[in-house]
């Protein structure tokens, strides 16, 4: 009989806590199977209270130190997770550790200590880190975000050189990963959860927003946060509605940490399309595609020039047309690779 194999996940973020399904608890919710595959999972505990449910193995970090600030909250606790994690490779016989969140001191310290006790250690780079990690403490035009991005960058390079396997949800990613020289690529695509399998009739809620028959919905849904290009978006909005088209603007989501949301409010404001913007918080996740179903056209309004945009592989691209969505997206090369869909 065929030995059962454990997996280590450090997840991207908060893995019970998270607004809504990321990538790693679409994959390994899928591959934990207490059969051939047992997974478990370092919980960070960014934001309190679980929103999300696991059968994988939940280690929750003891003595940890709690804070407002994501960056804080991880430097604060990176002695006693580092000990932690190397305590729950040894106790409950790790094969093999996916790394999937920068966390550049923890993560290099633990990578390094992988590598004596010959434990496989595969690093998903599932974004720019070094930008998203770097954003999440200083303004990105801040000198201080700039020095930030290139320490973090050095790091990365290096986790992706020592590692013994790359995973990337997309080519961008992965031809970045091919040239900072990384031993052996994979790409594992994101893709959608089985709410968005069925395709959902959006009249109820549309008159439940007091959307008209013939109006156009314009919407997008997720985070609202540094990685976004609004201002483009609501002034188009602005400049159809000048022109009499019926348009609609539908935000559902809010902001994780920075404090990019205001701006969007200001924009919104300015421009004068307030009056026919709807936003919304952050919606179960069984109920988004339901509201996507409301929507006309489905927008991923990413800033090409901010790396974790440029690089991101978005589900939301899938979930859109899963609904029978128009898609417009700014051009990451993510969406251009499947402009023909």
């Amino acid at each position: 009989m065929k030995d059962i194999l454990r997996v280590l996940l450090i997840p991207s973020s908060d893995y019970l806590g998270h607004p809504f399904p990321q990538r790693h608890n679409h994959l390994f919710e899928r591959l934990h199977d207490g059969k051939e595959f047992e997974v478990h999972v370092v919980r960070f505990n960014i934001f309190g209270k679980p929103k999300l449910t696991s059968k994988c193995v939940i280690h929750e970090i003891p003595l940890e130190i709690r804070t407002h600030s994501t960056a804080l909250y991880y430097l604060a606790n990176v002695a006693s997770y580092t000990s932690e994690i190397l305590r729950i490779v040894k106790q409950e016989s790790i094969d093999i550790v996916v790394a999937g969140n920068l966390l550049p001191p923890l993560t290099y310290t633990m990578a390094r200590q992988l590598t004596e006790r010959r434990i496989p250690f595969v690093f998903d780079l599932q974004d720019d880190y070094p930008t998203s990690a770097a954003g999440y403490i200083a303004d990105v035009n801040s000198i201080i975000n700039t020095t930030l991005k290139r320490v973090f960058e050095a790091m990365t390079q290096h986790l992706i050189r020592i590692a013994d396997v790359v995973t990337v949800p997309g080519i961008a990613l992965a031809m970045y990963a091919r040239k900072v020289c990384a031993k052996n690529i994979h790409i594992i695509p994101n893709g959608i959860s089985e709410h968005f399998l069925q395709k959902h009739d959006g009249t109820e809620i549309r008159e439940k927003l007091g959307f008209e028959d013939d109006a156009i919905v314009v919407g997008y849904i997720g985070s609202i946060e540094f990685w976004l290009d609004m201002e483009p978006l609501i002034k188009a909005i602005a400049e159809a509605h000048r022109h009499g088209v019926p348009v609609k603007f539908l935000l559902v989501g809010e902001h994780l940490q920075t404090e990019y949301s205001r701006k969007v409010e200001k924009w919104i404001e300015n421009y004068g399309v307030k009056k026919i913007t709807t936003w919304l918080n952050i919606v179960p996740h069984e109920e988004v595609p339901k509201y996507m179903a409301t929507m006309s056209i489905g927008t991923i309004p990413f800033d090409i020039n901010n790396p974790t945009a440029y690089y991101a592989a978005p589900n939301k691209l899938w979930e859109y047309l899963s609904q029978g969505l128009t898609v417009i997206s700014t051009p990451i090369p993510e969406a251009i690779l499947h402009k023909n869909l």
